[in-house]
């Protein structure tokens, strides 16, 4: 037996541990039926005809006709919107089934688009790297072209050759992969740090399981396969008699496949630096977002009196005692309620009414917080005009609203909205008795909507946050307010408590870690182009070390060796923004619904990038070039 909410409940099964639930974030521990509903959340009816948030889940027989169950419940559907005393007005209603096998669609259709995008990003890393091992092996290859000329005058067939170049690119990738995997194992535990709770909590494995040991083999596999195959080609494509000469020829010719493979990396890495830009820029806006209040130092903690057996007034003095008592605590400046946090990604949203206006939107809707006198001093929303809430705001007493900037501008734009009434769902009038401004208040990305704020003594809510402005840390009182609760009711539990800082953040998660992880892949393939760049032109350099000594013996200064080695970075990265920035303006359509504040071709974000891959292409020519412009020519003559 184990009592909740007062009630003695009998356990009759325990679940498997690894069982999640049907939706992604479902953090349930206990399970009853829903025919005790009332008793554990009285405030939602589950008779009530205007109240939709059962979701319904059914296992078809193996025979059964989709077409069939939809219309038949549709049909039932129908029946219940005209039954008497249906509340709810739907346009165009129908069922739509979807396919459960993998759970409710929710949270995973909220994701889907941002990891998408990380796997792209992902995708275009691993073709860098595998062009830069194609690059690597083309050169090693080229600079073994006279062993692989005598190997072949020994009798090696090419099938051969190309079976052993293609094992040492397959080592090389496995080697890799090897690496990766202990990086990845890295990167998973600083990545949970910005998770506002624990992945835990929400059921999500991220562990290196066989699954992702064997995908990671098989790409090793697969690339080098790919990629290792094309130089393999190339470099066992051998002259005997020239070969056998053993003599450099002065040039390097052959190479303008891996001068292809170059420009190709820096053309992927632009795509990935543009979108890169412009989700820095959209977390940068977030963070620069106007809420519309203060985050510094409040607490914030939720509290539920209504599941131990309150109700109405008994709540509501439940709450101006626990204010009470707070308030009087050394170090806290105000004390607030309200019925969703803000930022906690909730919102309560009702259609209303205007009494005396002959023609009535169908579509007026605002979103609703019930509230309680100090709120708009705690929170910091300025009161533009009229008053704030009072004591005596009692349901006896007229019905009394607060309205936002953004909900008269809707709906009185030409009007003097004080004094004014609305009409709400239960058909009783409310004045508007104050003006404030405007504040976020679901999450940060949404837009202020019309918003109405009315007393939390008229509205009888059943559980509220509270918001507690401190003049330090406000999680130090955690233990003090746990224990104030606890001392008038000890089935009363602290719920969600948190920072309104930690909310803001929270609300902001998703962004930051897609940022974070879209700006590490970008980093990484603008140095794999670097080290690509930086390969072909060291070994071009190397290769051409005769004719350097040559120039300079005839009277050549080092700058005229050095130029032309940072002219031929100049003209590879060139060749990769031209292809690279036209194609990066076609893909940034994918992050339309993801960016906030930004345009997605911000010129100055496509500045940025070229100018940061010029300068890459400059600092890897800088070595190569310093190199060539220090050649002793008499040592080089000797050389060769």
């Amino acid at each position: 037996m184990m009592a909740i909410n007062g009630h003695q409940f009998t356990i009759i099964g325990v679940m498997p541990r690894t069982y999640c639930g049907p939706q992604i974030g479902d953090m349930a521990q206990i399970y009853v039926p829903m025919s005790v509903q009332h008793l554990l959340s009285p405030s939602h009816d589950i008779e009530a005809r205007d109240h939709w948030w059962v979701n319904i889940m059914v296992r078809l027989e193996s025979q059964a006709d989709e077409t069939q169950v939809k219309a038949t419940m549709e049909g039932l559907f129908l029946q219940t919107l005209l039954a008497p005393g249906q509340g709810s007005h739907m346009d165009d209603p129908h069922i739509l089934l979807v396919d459960g096998s993998r759970g409710l669609l929710g949270m995973r259709k909220q994701i889907a688009l941002g990891l998408t995008v990380l796997m792209l990003a992902v995708g275009l890393v691993l073709i860098i790297a595998c062009a830069n091992l194609a690059g690597l092996l083309l050169a090693r290859g080229a600079a073994r072209r006279q062993e692989l000329t005598i190997r072949a005058a020994m009798g090696a067939g090419r099938a051969r050759l190309i079976r052993q170049l293609l094992t040492e690119s397959l080592v090389l990738s496995l080697v890799g992969a090897g690496l990766g995997l202990l990086l990845a194992i890295w990167i998973k535990a600083i990545l949970l740090g910005f998770v506002p709770d624990t992945l835990e909590s929400f059921h999500l494995s991220i562990g290196m399981d066989l699954r992702v040991l064997l995908f990671t083999l098989g790409a090793a596999v697969v690339t080098s396969l790919l990629f290792g195959l094309l130089p393999a080609l190339r470099v066992t494509r051998v002259d005997l008699c020239s070969g056998l000469k053993g003599q450099r020829a002065l040039g390097v010719p052959g190479l303008h496949l891996g001068k292809v493979l170059v420009a190709a990396q820096v053309s992927l890495s632009v795509l990935l630096v543009v979108g890169t830009g412009l989700l820095l820029q959209t977390l940068i806006n977030l963070y620069r977002t106007d809420l519309g209040f203060s985050t510094d130092r409040i607490l914030v903690f939720g509290v539920n009196p209504s599941q131990a057996g309150y109700k109405d007034a008994n709540s509501v003095k439940f709450y101006d005692q626990v204010e009470a008592n707070i308030s009087g605590l050394p170090g806290v400046r105000s004390v607030a309620l309200s019925s969703d946090s803000l930022l906690g990604g909730c919102r309560a949203a009702n259609g209303f009414s205007i009494p005396g206006r002959t023609q009535q939107n169908q579509d007026m809707m605002a979103d609703n917080l019930n509230v309680s006198e100090a709120f708009f001093e705690t929170i910091g929303i300025p009161l533009l005009r009229g008053r704030s809430f009072e004591r005596t705001d009692t349901p006896s007493g007229p019905g009394v609203v607060i309205v936002n900037e953004a909900f008269v501008r809707t709906y009185f734009p030409n009007e003097d909205p004080l004094n004014q009434s609305i009409r709400m769902g239960d058909n009783r009038n409310y004045q508007i008795v104050g003006l404030c401004a405007n504040a976020k208040y679901e999450c940060v990305q949404r837009d202020v909507e019309p918003t109405l704020y009315f007393s939390h003594r008229q509205a009888m809510p059943g559980s509220m946050f509270f918001e507690v402005r401190t003049a330090g840390e406000p999680l130090t009182l955690v233990p003090t307010v746990r224990k104030i609760v606890a001392d008038l009711d000890r089935t009363i539990p602290l719920e969600n408590v948190s920072t309104q800082l930690q909310l803001f953040k929270n609300s902001i998660t998703s962004e930051r870690i897609f940022t974070y992880l879209c700006g590490g892949l970008a980093f990484l393939g603008i140095l794999l182009s670097c080290i690509g760049l930086y390969g072909l032109l060291a070994f071009m350099v190397s290769r051409r070390t005769g004719e350097i000594g040559v120039r300079m013996a005839l009277g050549a200064r080092p700058k005229d060796v050095a130029w032309p080695v940072i002219r031929n970075a100049f003209w590879l990265a060139g060749f990769g923004l031209i292809v690279g920035i036209p194609v990066a303006l076609v893909f940034v359509r994918i992050l339309r619904s993801v960016l906030f504040g930004v345009n997605p071709y911000d010129p100055i974000n496509i500045v940025f990038s070229i100018l940061l891959v010029i300068t890459v292409a400059v600092l890897a020519a800088w070595f190569p070039a310093r190199r060539a412009a220090k050649i002793d020519p008499m040592e080089a003559l000797r050389y060769e």
